[in-house]
């Protein structure tokens, strides 16, 4: 009788242990079922779900609000890529862009402004050359007629040995410094001729030259 109590626990025990060993068993591979044996609804979800996880990084530049680098889900496409760029700016072509393209890591995106901004940006640059221009060509023509004017009062004659400093830095080539020396040369001895301005350091032949038809002997 005993024996047989005994044999009825240990069957009892080993079915126990079968049963324990059968859930375990069960559960790990609830834990480890893979993806491709879900359904095919619960594999979209695990799959959009670690692609919404993964980011990449690229640049939005052109013609949007802040341009710069960004990092986006690598699900997205070329319009939500924008959209974190702050958008585009009021002539921004969207013609030119394809919004509904994917996006992949180092991608940049160039948003391009509208022919008729771009050629009105052209003309108004244009314009500014233009009147840069014609400012320069004025000034120029400015300059040239003081210097006309000024070349027609030089041609007065000068009288060398009673002209001022200030009056002799009249003469072609003349400055301060040479016009004091003409004076300072003279108190030496008047000039009896142009020629006698040969003594004035600084006064060569050349110069002289120049000099001959501007001054005058008084």
């Amino acid at each position: 009788m005993q024996a047989k109590s005994k044999k009825l626990i240990f069957i009892a025990v080993l079915l126990a242990g079968c049963i324990i060993t059968s859930l375990i068993s069960t559960n790990d591979k609830e834990k480890t079922l893979p993806v491709s044996s879900l359904p095919q609804s619960a594999q979209g979800a695990v799959t959009s779900k670690a692609a919404q996880t993964k980011t990449v990084r690229v640049q939005v530049s052109g013609a949007v609000l802040e341009p710069g680098i960004y990092d986006v889900p690598a699900s997205c496409r070329v319009e939500e890529a924008i959209a974190a760029a702050g958008g585009m700016t009021e002539n921004a072509d969207s013609e030119r862009v394809n919004l509904v393209r994917k996006v992949r890591d180092g991608m940049q995106i160039r948003v391009p402004v509208k022919k008729a901004a771009r050629t009105s940006r052209t003309q108004r640059k244009n314009a500014q050359a233009t009147a840069g221009y014609s400012a320069s060509s004025t000034k120029k023509v400015g300059s040239t007629r003081a210097g006309t004017e000024k070349n027609n009062s030089a041609v007065q004659r000068v009288r060398i040995n009673s002209a001022s400093a200030g009056e002799l830095q009249q003469l072609p080539g003349i400055g301060p410094a040479l016009a004091q020396r003409i004076v300072e040369t003279r108190k030496g001895g008047r000039f009896t001729s142009a020629d006698d301005l040969l003594r004035v350091p600084g006064i060569g032949k050349a110069k002289l030259a120049k000099l001959r038809d501007y001054v005058e002997v008084d």
